[in-house]
């Protein structure tokens, strides 16, 4: 398990590290998140339900939150991935 990282400053604290580099990287991957978009009817889960089952419409979503609350744009998140990668 790697460092906790609570701030835009904890991050840039290790940077030049592979820390830093898998942090990014994951950051990155935090931009999508798995969204189920089926829509239900009313009842739906209930053990009185009684309609047919409905399969889950899985989508990915855009959710900038966890970059954006330590200070990121998706641009900068996406160049500092780049340049790790170009290394």
């Amino acid at each position: 398990m790697g460092p906790t990282i609570n701030s835009r400053a904890d991050l840039e604290s290790l940077r030049g590290t592979p820390e830093f580099a898998d942090a990014m990287r994951n950051l990155a991957g935090s931009m999508t998140i798995r969204v189920n978009v089926a829509e239900y009817p009313e009842g739906y889960g209930e053990p009185e339900y009684d309609g047919p089952d409905i399969d889950p419409d899985w989508q990915d979503q855009e959710d900038l939150t966890t970059i954006e609350r330590l200070g990121f744009t998706k641009q900068q998140v996406l160049d500092e991935v780049a340049a790790l990668d170009g290394e």
